[in-house]
């Protein structure tokens, strides 16, 4: 469980930022916001903390605009402003922006690229709606290629078509290939082999990239984070590096 305080500032790192926006790089193991058993230390907090008495304006509060896992890494988007807010979730909801994420998986992948075409089961559906009309199944859709490959992992390039809860992770342990280091799907033996071997002591998948019109004048926007040094430690450790 996170402590409320002190914030450490060294841990928000801003890739970009505006009058309208902020592109953060999100460490892992920091909760986007509060929920069960995360009291203080979130990206909110921190966001929040930075800007200060100019964190709220025209009773709009700086806000991330999308969600990332908590074990995930990578850009995450917050918006500065009310209008920025509106466009973002209306990207976020119809347009999509293009996401790329990278992601270590078990095993090797039976050619360089394909397409997870699978639809995932709605994830915050509740009991009684799934009692009434049964689980309720919705579309998604995952590009992946092959970065790299060795006799016992692949390093993969994801972009998603479609912004399920856990999709990439979901993706890719139904078609047999499942995230190194994911406690909720992954396969634990492997998982503890790695940690021994390569010292992964968290989630493989990382937010790496994101393209997005700006919410001022829709102008292409590109912010791009590399891996984290824990992560680059594991491929060279796994000879992926």
């Amino acid at each position: 469980v996170w402590t409320a305080m002190p914030l450490d500032p060294s841990r928000l790192v801003i890739l970009l930022e505006d009058d309208w926006m902020m592109a953060v790089d999100k460490p892992s193991g920091m909760a986007v916001h509060t929920g069960s058993g995360i009291t203080g230390g979130t990206l909110v907090d921190y966001v929040r903390d930075y800007l200060g008495p100019k964190a709220t304006r025209n009773d709009f509060t700086a806000s991330p605009a999308h969600r990332l896992d908590r074990e995930t890494s990578g850009v995450i988007l917050v918006a500065k402003r009310r209008p920025a807010m509106v466009h973002f979730t209306e990207i976020f909801t119809n347009g999509h922006p293009k996401k790329r994420y990278l992601t270590l998986v078990k095993g090797k992948m039976p050619k360089d690229s394909g397409v997870i075409d699978l639809p995932l089961a709605e994830h915050q559906q509740t009991a009684e709606s799934k009692s009434r009309r049964g689980v309720n199944m919705q579309a998604a859709v995952t590009r992946w290629k092959v970065v790299r490959q060795s006799s016992e992992a692949a390093l993969l390039s994801c972009t998603i078509e479609t912004g399920r809860t856990h999709q990439i992770r979901r993706h890719l342990v139904a078609v047999g290939h499942p995230v190194v280091g994911d406690k909720k799907y992954g396969d634990f033996a492997l998982n503890r082999d790695v940690r021994a071997r390569w010292g992964l002591k968290r989630l493989f998948l990382h937010a790496e990239r994101i393209e997005f019109p700006h919410p001022e004048d829709g102008r292409k926007v590109v912010v791009e984070t590399p891996l984290p040094p824990e992560l680059t430690d594991v491929l060279k450790r796994a000879a992926l590096l």
